[in-house]
């Protein structure tokens, strides 16, 4: 495995004996004290990820994710997977908490191993609506201006004439607009070490531009690329081994993917506000094309493609002078 490899494996290791000691302390955890610290913002991931002031930092190690919709969709699914064979590729959970009348799930922080860390949130699927989302065929006008706006040469004669499209028409037109369509993933958010993030990448859309993107972000280190393809491929594999994955739709799910000065990586897999399970019985492979009633996602087949393009990042060799014999210091 070599130096690096063992370092992984050890990191890995690491990770497993503090989700155990985490899982017992649950609920010796400190709550929030005021309003005040659910605008402080500081942590990185929390910057990263979410609806401003969805996020804040909790107890030790932990942070608060704010629960937008009635249902409580993300506590059960985290509930599930603390039990799956795949809970060691999402951040560990502890609890539901109610406060000041609004809800939020506090799950573990996942910077504390990290040392100012590059990050980058990747939005997996070739779809991130759910089909209830566009079940509605109405023609509606507000969404053909939404189109428009972005892109004056979208609309078919059809829908000029009319000046209205149906939901499902929009969601497609702006998957279209980013590389979730054509790869099953998008590129969400991007903060490297010592840099403010960068949110502004969803018509990030050709392979030129995806390939820009990671060489920037494994910062021409191939240890970082190898072990970043390597747990990607450990996700998969935990992915497709897992009950709960595979009997549900992985809609709006991201890939957390960070790294830091010490080579340490790591990738998670997270939001889960919309996994649902499949209620009619019929099996998904996360990988086939999405038509209504499947329940496709492409969540696989995005993973496969981000894999593909780590994999592909040409690193460049840095020269170095050679080094006369009597001029190298031993190892002491």
């Amino acid at each position: 495995m070599g130096v690096n490899g063992q370092k992984f494996g050890m990191w890995n290791c690491f990770r497993g004996i503090h989700r155990r000691k985490g899982k017992k302390t649950a609920l010796d955890l400190t709550a929030p004290a005021s309003d005040a610290i659910l605008k402080n913002r500081k942590n990185t991931w929390i910057q990263l990820a979410g609806h401003p002031g969805g996020f804040a930092p909790a107890g030790p190690n932990t942070i608060w994710k704010k629960r937008y919709t009635k249902d409580n969709n993300e506590t059960q699914a985290y509930e599930a997977l603390m039990e799956d064979t795949a809970h060691s590729i999402v951040p560990l959970f502890y609890r539901e908490v109610e406060y000041n009348s609004e809800y939020f799930i506090e799950i573990e922080d996942l910077l504390q191993h990290f040392t100012d860390p590059s990050i980058m949130d990747v939005k997996m699927g070739i779809r991130t609506f759910l089909e209830s989302e566009v079940s509605n065929t109405a023609l509606r006008k507000d969404l053909y201006d939404k189109m428009v706006a972005l892109d004056p040469a979208a609309p078919t004669d059809e829908e000029r004439q009319s000046q209205s499209i149906t939901k499902l028409r929009y969601m497609q037109f702006r998957e279209n607009e980013s590389s979730t369509a054509e790869f099953g993933f998008r590129i969400e958010a991007l903060r490297m070490s010592g840099e403010t993030p960068s949110t502004n990448l969803k018509r990030v859309k050709s392979k030129e531009q995806i390939h820009g993107i990671l060489s920037k972000f494994v910062n021409n280190s191939r240890v970082v690329q190898q072990d970043l393809v390597r747990r990607l491929k450990e996700v998969k594999q935990h992915i497709e081994d897992s009950p709960f994955f595979m009997s549900h739709e992985l809609i709006g799910c991201s890939v957390l993917v960070m790294h830091d000065k010490y080579d340490k990586c790591g990738v998670w897999v997270i939001d889960f506000s919309k996994t649902n399970p499949i209620q009619d019985g019929c099996e998904i492979s996360h990988r086939l094309p999405w038509q209504i009633g499947n329940h496709e996602d492409g969540f696989l087949f995005g993973l496969d493609n981000l894999m593909q393009f780590f994999s592909d990042i040409e690193i460049k060799e840095e020269l170095t002078e050679n080094i006369e014999p009597s001029h190298v210091i031993a190892d002491s």
